[in-house]
């Protein structure tokens, strides 16, 4: 996706952008991307097709900035639930609290309609893709090497495991609304990856 510019707005139409934002992001959490198609979206809004060409410099620049707005709420999530010095269970189980819960899981739900949307055009959201999953395992990695003294490698091997056992698990969440199943799994697959390893007899 071509880098769009966006236009140099007043302080008045910032706002008028930013507030702009705020409904497009209320409105595909509620109701997805649909068609990506800019007409829809200014129609549910209220407002043209133009305008939002105007305040976001063309259609891929207003889905850059939106895109972007779900992505730092998604990293925000993140930061908190990397408490230092949390042992490795209570933090995985705190991370399913945080990303399960009622009020985040349209998030979620928006995050794995992107993913599906972001494998078949992969250049016009190279920016979610190059995020999605790399940002995490570094993340997570780094945490397990401060906090287990994992080497750079098996931490890395480990950070993958983790996030995509909670990433499918989420997914399976969001597919069959089995709450109590997906946290029992979550647990147990957290008990099993915080004990420690067993050695051969």
């Amino acid at each position: 996706m071509p880098k769009a510019k966006a236009p140099a707005l007043d302080r008045s139409a910032s706002e008028q952008a930013i507030q702009l934002l705020d409904a497009a992001t209320d409105h595909v959490l509620a109701n997805g991307l649909g068609d990506l198609s800019l007409r829809s979206v200014a129609d549910a809004l209220g407002t043209s097709h133009r305008m939002l060409i105007y305040y976001f410099g063309s259609g891929d620049g207003f889905w850059q900035a939106l895109l972007h707005r779900i992505r730092h709420a998604e990293q925000a999530a993140r930061q908190r639930v990397m408490v230092e010095g949390m042992d490795p269970e209570a933090a995985m189980e705190a991370a399913w609290e945080r990303y399960s819960a009622p009020g985040y899981l349209p998030i979620m739900q928006l995050m794995f309609e992107i993913y599906g949307k972001a494998i078949r055009d992969r250049e016009r959201f190279s920016g979610f893709l190059e995020d999605v999953v790399g940002s995490w395992t570094t993340t997570l990695a780094a945490r397990l090497q401060r906090d287990l003294g994992l080497g750079a490698a098996e931490a890395g091997l480990r950070a993958r495991v983790e996030l995509a056992t909670m990433r499918g698990l989420l997914l399976d969440l969001v597919t069959t609304g089995d709450r109590k199943g997906t946290t029992a799994a979550l647990k147990y697959f957290a008990a099993r990856m915080a004990a420690p390893p067993q050695t051969g007899k």
